[in-house]
């Protein structure tokens, strides 16, 4: 009995990927939060529910501590990093202004970029342990990212722009454009 867990903890499924124990924790945490928000104070839900800037400013620093305290591999200023969060917050409310056919494609590519990035912190691992290698693929990879990243930014802004246009023609001199940035909601459909 004692080969059979040697054997698997030292099998590469175990241990050269993700910590499982960290991803379900992870995946917990994040759907417990969701039931925690039911215990803020009353006058805090309230200005959630009311005050849209509010609610925004709360959007900034939730992105604020996912760049500080989760991305261990940040080692910007906090100016940079403060641009950044505006910036990538300005990606989001853009993406989530978006029709499906918009929304599914960045989603599909967002998953093909994690992909790569785990293959590259493979590859940067194994090259630092067999030492630099000419015939590396990890520049290769490495622009692939960033050709992937400007993409997902072009189609969530082109997707954006699409869904204006949209929401001016039916809103026509009603339209606005903090609305449209700022509030959320769905028109119901069934």
């Amino acid at each position: 009995m004692s080969a059979l867990f040697e054997t698997i903890e030292t099998s590469p499924f175990f241990s050269k990927t993700f910590d499982s124990t960290t991803a379900l924790t992870s995946l917990y945490l994040w759907l417990l939060v969701g039931f925690l928000s039911t215990m803020i104070s009353c006058d805090f839900k309230k200005w959630m529910e009311s005050n849209i800037v509010f609610r925004h400013i709360i959007g900034l620093i939730a992105f604020f501590f996912l760049f500080t305290v989760i991305d261990k591999d940040n080692r910007t200023s906090l100016g940079l990093t403060c641009l950044k969060t505006f910036f990538v917050y300005g990606v989001f409310l853009f993406m989530v202004k978006s029709k499906w056919y918009f929304s599914l494609p960045v989603l599909g590519l967002l998953v093909v970029d994690q992909g790569i990035k785990v293959h590259l912190e493979h590859a940067k691992q194994n090259e630092s342990k067999e030492g630099a290698n000419k015939n590396s693929s990890i520049p290769l990879y490495e622009r692939i990212r960033n050709i992937l990243n400007i993409v997902i930014i072009a189609i969530i802004i082109i997707g954006f722009i699409m869904y204006a246009i949209r929401q001016k023609e039916e809103f026509g001199a009603s339209f606005s454009w903090m609305k449209l940035l700022l509030h959320y909601g769905c028109r119901r459909t069934f």
